[in-house]
């Protein structure tokens, strides 16, 4: 239950793929944090509920999960566009630029840029799934994935 962030929970060519995606970002002195790895059912369920559900239920569902409980403000906005995320498979990484050791969510697009294209020259997609193209890149930053076609 709770989040996983370890590499290994990925499948083998996630983890290859990721492994050499942070050694790239060490290598260019960008301190990112891995926030999520592979994800359980529960964790799905609560992220999905999330902007869909009254809060008292996302919470519940968050407990269940073993994840912190959101506000309602948070519960304004979606997390997931899905039931079936990559994350499930172990195909997916969320990964953040930290700043003054801590993650830098509003970090400015540039930054998730360079990260983005950096990832994708390691064999990432980013912000995969075709909701990169729907959404806009800037829609899930910390998003990468195998792409389809690589088992």
């Amino acid at each position: 239950m709770g989040i996983h962030k370890n590499l290994d929970a990925l499948i083998p060519e996630a983890e290859k793929r990721a492994t050499a995606f942070l050694q790239e970002l060490k290598r260019l002195d960008i301190s990112v944090c891995v926030v999520e790895t592979r994800r359980d059912k529960d964790v799905q369920t609560a992220y999905y509920a999330q902007g869909r559900q009254a809060l008292s239920e996302v919470n519940a569902l968050r407990k269940t999960a073993g994840l912190w409980a959101i506000t309602e403000s948070e519960n304004q906005r979606t997390v997931t566009q899905t039931l079936k995320s990559n994350h499930m498979t172990g195909r997916a990484i969320d990964i953040v630029p930290m700043k003054n050791g801590k993650c830098w969510w509003n970090a400015p697009q540039q930054v998730w840029e360079e990260i983005g294209s950096i990832g994708e020259n390691c064999g990432l997609d980013w912000c995969a799934g075709g909701y990169g193209q729907t959404w806009g890149k800037g829609w899930d930053n910390p998003h990468f994935e195998l792409p389809a076609d690589v088992q």
